[in-house]
């Protein structure tokens, strides 16, 4: 009993530390001493150091202080955080926070430097500013700075750290450029660019098949804000001389297929990309004969734009449904009355044009009349649907009928 009270009491102990901690035990905290400091190592006084975490827990934070004369100021984090450090000053500047893996209690040393700008102006082969240029500006192969050109071509740097720095030029349609660049109070570099041209290889494929195929006849479209043009295609690929440099749709043009919409990245190099694009859905519905007995069955056979027969789909006779095609596309319909009939198939959002079959009754005679599953009653192919021996759809049965009627009246009367 003493053990379960004992228990007891802890555990209402943690409970009551938990509420009043708002919830949840919080980590410990533990205070940086960050010394900032100028290039010369002198101590910088009155410059705002901005400290932000996360937790291995994801929880997120941030704290701020001013340092004093001798360049000192103390910051509190939890402890074991992920803590990064940047200074907040219009004198001075880090291109880059610094990152502390494991705070603990420590000093840190924060060196900055003093700030400074650079001006980049961009124009093209014969002097002309170009606006909307991307200018990149590099420390070290890293990217430190970046922007676009304004309506007069320029473009100024955020505060960096002064100094040289590498400056890469792009816009559409012109071959990259690069320039040096030196942040200071008045830092200004210009940079020419140049127009140029690469090879764009489109290949045109029909993904309804696996593995896609060629589509060999038809055409490509391919446009970007610097370009727009269309290539017939030639053993199923289409191939553009394109502007450089630019972010290109490409599209399939034919008649009866549906085009996807490709984004393909044309940089300097010559480029080969696939466009795709199926036939429109569509449907198709055939039926084995043209007149049908009232009461008999024709076979209806549904297909996809593809030409393929369709499983599942939804069969009518005039407007109301009577079944669905089975494995092989196929369904018999029986014919309710006399006169045209209209048939019409459908699968998901796709509906077929319609087709007529004529009912007719027993009595009536014509070629084309079907009085089976298939026409001649029997389950035939649909070669020989809808036939019979003579050639007379429908009605071989009753011409033999008449035939062996005419040679006996014949016999009769010579028998007289």
């Amino acid at each position: 009993m003493d053990a379960t009270r004992s228990a007891l009491v802890g555990a209402a102990v943690l409970f009551v530390a938990i509420l009043a901690s708002g919830g949840a035990v919080a980590d410990d905290p533990v205070t940086l001493t960050v010394s900032v400091t100028d290039r010369d190592g002198d101590a910088v006084g009155g410059a705002t150091v901005e400290a932000t975490w996360e937790t291995d827990a994801g929880d997120t934070g941030s704290a701020s202080g001013t340092t004093a004369s001798n360049g000192r100021v103390l910051l509190d984090v939890p402890e074991g955080a992920s803590v990064e450090l940047d200074v907040d000053d219009d004198r001075y500047v880090r291109n880059r926070p610094l990152a502390i893996a494991n705070a603990s209690e420590t000093d840190v040393a924060l060196g900055v430097a003093r700030s400074g700008t650079a001006t980049v102006t961009v124009v093209d082969g014969e002097n002309r500013s170009q606006a909307g240029a991307s200018v990149t500006v590099r420390e070290d192969g890293r990217a430190v700075d970046r922007g676009e050109t304004d309506d007069d071509g320029t473009y100024e740097t955020a505060r960096l750290e002064r100094g040289e720095y590498e400056v890469v030029v792009v816009k559409p349609g012109y071959v990259e450029a690069e320039g040096r660049a030196t942040a200071g109070p008045d830092g200004a570099v210009t940079v020419p660019i140049e127009r140029g041209t690469t090879t764009l290889r489109v290949r045109a494929l029909d993904e309804h098949f696996d593995p896609p195929v060629p589509i060999e006849n038809g055409s490509v479209e391919a446009s970007s804000s610097v370009y727009d043009g269309e290539v017939t295609l030639t053993d199923g690929t289409a191939s553009f001389t394109v502007p450089v440099n630019a972010l290109y749709t490409v599209e399939v043009i034919k008649e009866g297929y549906d085009p996807s919409a490709e984004r393909v990245r044309v940089r300097e190099e010559p480029v080969t990309a696939n466009a795709t694009a199926q036939r429109t859905p569509a449907l198709s519905v055939e039926p084995a004969n043209d007149r049908v007995l009232v009461g008999e069955t024709t076979r209806v056979t549904v297909r996809n734009a593809y030409g393929e027969r369709v499983a599942g789909a939804t069969v009518e006779v005039d407007g109301e449904a009577v079944g669905e095609t089975d494995d092989r596309g196929e369904i018999d319909v029986r014919v309710p009355a006399t006169g045209n009939r209209t048939i019409r198939a459908q699968d998901g959002a796709v509906a077929s044009e319609p087709a007529s079959v004529e009912g007719v009754e027993a009595n009536e005679s014509g070629d084309g009349v079907g009085n089976g599953s298939d026409g001649n009653g029997s389950e035939g192919s649909d070669d020989d649907a809808g036939t019979t021996d003579d050639g007379a759809a429908g009605f071989g049965a009753v011409a033999a009928l008449v035939s062996l009627l005419t040679l006996g009246a014949a016999s009769r009367r010579r028998g007289r």
